[in-house]
């Protein structure tokens, strides 16, 4: 199933062969990166993982995968900006890695990615977390929820903004569907996002599912700045 992902992936989004992460040629034997992308993505990678600086009642455990520089950084901004769903297939690679290291993941009931609004979606044509989380998803079996949590409003883009411009520009951006709140009671919640920088967002979003009736939200984030 993995690879027929990543077959409808490169069929819908082509890339001319090149490496998802610098452009580069790629040659028979590479897949969606080139040697070097794959080593720096491999270098990137956070030992372990778990984020303590993310210190919030609503959020029971976090983890990123990788540190926002070199090969992931690129492929973010590949799958953020450059509409190249692929680049979530190496990132989602780093995730299920991480998801089968640790316990408090794996108790996760499904998982939820950060939704965008709707006005940005339909400039961008997708929601690149959820693009992440259902490449994620498919590869550890977990079911995915693409409705049940909402945006509301979206004030302005939270890059280039400091902790406290970001945490009120966000405040209240969140919050369950109708059908959402029948999924999110009762339930452990496993939220996705490409990075975590403050955590601002995650944190709305946490206490959206939280006033929901979620039993416990966890994070997971493709990297962390």
């Amino acid at each position: 199933m993995i690879r027929w992902l990543e077959g409808v992936l490169t069929a819908l989004f082509p890339q001319r062969n090149l490496c998802h992460a610098c452009g580069a040629p790629l040659i028979a034997e590479e897949g969606l990166l080139c040697g070097p992308c794959e080593q720096l993505l491999a270098s990137g990678a956070l030992v372990g993982g778990r984020c303590e600086t993310v210190i919030d009642p609503g959020i029971a455990f976090a983890a990123s995968a990788y540190r926002y520089s070199d090969t992931a950084a690129a492929l973010v901004k590949a799958l953020k900006f450059q509409s190249d769903r692929s680049a979530a297939v190496p990132l989602a690679d780093g995730l299920a890695a991480l998801y089968a290291e640790y316990a408090e993941l794996r108790a996760a009931d499904f998982c939820v990615a950060v939704p965008v609004h709707y006005r940005r979606l339909r400039k961008r044509g997708y929601n690149q977390s959820e693009v992440l989380a259902a490449a994620f998803c498919e590869r550890v079996g977990l079911p995915l929820e693409t409705d049940a949590l909402i945006r509301v409003h979206h004030k302005r883009s939270q890059v280039g903004q400091g902790r406290e411009a970001r945490q009120l520009n966000i405040s209240g951006a969140f919050a369950a569907s109708t059908r959402g709140r029948g999924v999110i009671r009762g339930r452990r919640v496993l939220l996705m996002d490409d990075v975590l920088t403050t955590g601002s967002t995650a944190i709305e979003c946490a206490h959206a599912l939280t006033r929901a009736g979620a039993e416990q939200v966890l994070l997971l984030t493709a990297c962390r700045v």
